[in-house]
């Protein structure tokens, strides 16, 4: 009985130290359920920020907000910045984010919370945003625009019709923004004056919506089918490396990890990817 209850405490012991152990990947390889129709994700390296539409994703109803978590996905605050429209795309450099609201680009610091926003006229469903070089850089897929924004000067990057561009990203490599189009599986290279260097198609998917470049490697999201792809700067093979089976929309990688809003399931997921 002695060697038996011996062997129990023994047992014990090794599932403990194997939870200890391996604790990383369990907290990190989750979902995080209940989000109002998560869009976007950014991880700064020590929290990661989502974004909520809340009811709709064309609605000024004012229940879009921002969700704050740790690295391992556990919510810190459920409403970190809210009273927004319907916020989609976010970015954060520094202690500032910035933060795509339907009709308006919002700068937000993370900090304090305080929060100013600039309207842009004749825009209709701002979508991706990225702050590089100074400027701000945001899609709009209603109206087939990228726009720039200067300080408080606000001017049209790039027009393409029938673009409906979603991802924005900037590669180092072909010193060149890459913008993906939400209705058709198109990738667009625009160069920093604004002019569209080349398109490539992109045989056998749908639509795209996030868009992540790191060091030379290229993840999108197949929004509809729930496909996070892998390819190159060529885009001539691309592979399926995660398949959500639910719409996936605006993603973020870092390392070796993941995180992928589910925006019609309500939820997101933090996990490791093969690169």
């Amino acid at each position: 009985m002695s060697f038996l209850k011996n062997k129990k405490i023994v047992v014990i012991a090794f599932v403990s130290l194997f939870v200890v152990i391996t604790g990383f990947k369990f907290l990190n390889d989750k979902f995080v359920i209940g989000m109002q129709h998560p869009e976007s994700a950014y991880f700064n390296g020590r929290y990661i920020f989502v974004s909520n539409i809340g009811s709709s994703p064309t609605s000024k109803n004012r229940d879009g907000f921002i969700t704050k978590l740790d690295r391992y996905g556990n919510i810190l605050e459920y409403k970190f910045l809210d009273n927004l429209q319907a916020p989609k795309g976010i970015w954060v450099s520094g202690k500032f984010m910035y933060i795509a609201d339907l009709d308006r680009v919002c700068t937000a610091n993370i900090d304090t919370k305080s929060m100013k926003c600039i309207s842009i006229k004749g825009s209709e469903f701002l979508n991706d945003i990225i702050y590089f070089n100074k400027k701000i850089y945001v899609t709009d897929t209603m109206t087939n625009n990228v726009y720039v924004i200067d300080g408080k000067k606000v001017a049209v990057f790039f027009h393409k019709s029938d673009f409906s561009p979603n991802g924005i990203a900037f590669s180092k490599t072909l010193n060149a923004f890459v913008v993906v189009s939400f209705n058709k599986p198109v990738v667009n290279i625009i160069s920093l004056s604004g002019k569209l260097i080349k398109s490539v198609y992109l045989k056998g998917f749908s639509g795209f919506d996030g868009l992540v470049i790191k060091n030379g490697v290229v993840f999108i999201s197949d929004y509809r089918s729930g496909k996070i792809l892998k390819t190159n700067l060529t885009f001539k093979k691309v592979y399926v490396i995660k398949e959500f089976k639910t719409p996936a929309a605006d993603i973020f990688v870092y390392g070796n990890k993941l995180i992928a809003p589910l925006l019609e399931a309500g939820k997101v997921y933090i996990g490791d990817i093969k690169q």
